[in-house]
């Protein structure tokens, strides 16, 4: 049976001054799949990626969702087709809590004349949602009422993922996902991206410069080097050996 594709991405390029970051991409993210994208410093990885997700936009090239052609020229546009994005920085504000955190930017108005006319925010179901998800995902926060900055980064990562979940994400972008981890919360976040594959039913794109973390986690490695695509390899047929021989172009 053939699979499913779910994102598509035809000779994408982006360029910054006399430096070509992408040259000419060609990508496919197949339905509940979790792919790596690998390569060094410099090699183009975020910069598809923030392709993707909107934050770039590309100089030539075409994105597919579903096999339709879309205009991704913002993150609301990638939001608006079922792409989430959990970066490295965490991309949460310290000062709130879980709640406020998950619903960030698109917090719930209270349905009654308040809500109507004066925009007041409905912190009760923003704080039952959230627990409601995080509990889901196997996150158990001791207050989820306390602000995010008293939380691991681990923990903070996973309210991230959380965000990502409940907001209906069929693609799931992670950038660097157990960077500056330690082991323990390194492993945390492994078992909730499986979770994630295994029980929603989404796909998953994962750059990550921890070669273990990829072979543990996913199906299939692309591997970029110089802003192009130079292999992919099924996670099965391969070893780490290759992967890092086509990382490096040493043979």
């Amino acid at each position: 049976m053939e699979k499913e594709v779910v994102l598509e991405a035809k000779n994408l390029t982006k360029q910054f001054g006399g430096i070509k970051a992408l040259d000419h991409a060609d990508f496919k993210l197949y339905k509940n799949e979790i792919v790596a994208i690998v390569g060094d410093n410099g090699a183009g990885k975020s910069t598809l990626i923030k392709l993707i997700s909107g934050v770039y936009n590309k100089d030539s090239g075409e994105i597919y969702i579903d096999n339709k052609l879309v205009k991704i020229e913002n993150p609301s546009d990638a939001k608006s087709y079922g792409i989430e994005t959990v970066y490295q920085d965490q991309g949460v504000i310290d000062i709130f809590d879980a709640s406020l955190n998950l619903f960030l930017g698109r917090e719930k108005l209270q349905n009654n004349v308040f809500g109507k006319l004066f925009k007041f925010v409905d912190y009760k179901f923003m704080r039952n949602e959230s627990i409601k998800v995080l509990d889901k995902l196997g996150i158990m926060l001791k207050d989820p009422s306390a602000e995010v900055e008293t939380l691991s980064g681990g923990q903070k990562q996973s309210v991230v993922v959380g965000r990502a979940v409940y907001w209906g994400g069929k693609i799931l972008i992670f950038d660097e996902p157990t960077n500056n981890l330690g082991v323990n919360q390194e492993r945390k976040i492994i078992e909730l991206i499986k979770t994630i594959r295994d029980e929603y039913e989404v796909s998953i794109i994962i750059i990550s410069h921890n070669i273990n973390h990829v072979f543990e986690l996913v199906d299939r490695i692309i591997v970029l080097r110089n802003g192009k695509i130079v292999g992919e390899k099924i996670k099965n047929r391969t070893n780490v050996n290759e992967v890092i021989s086509m990382i490096t172009g040493v043979a």
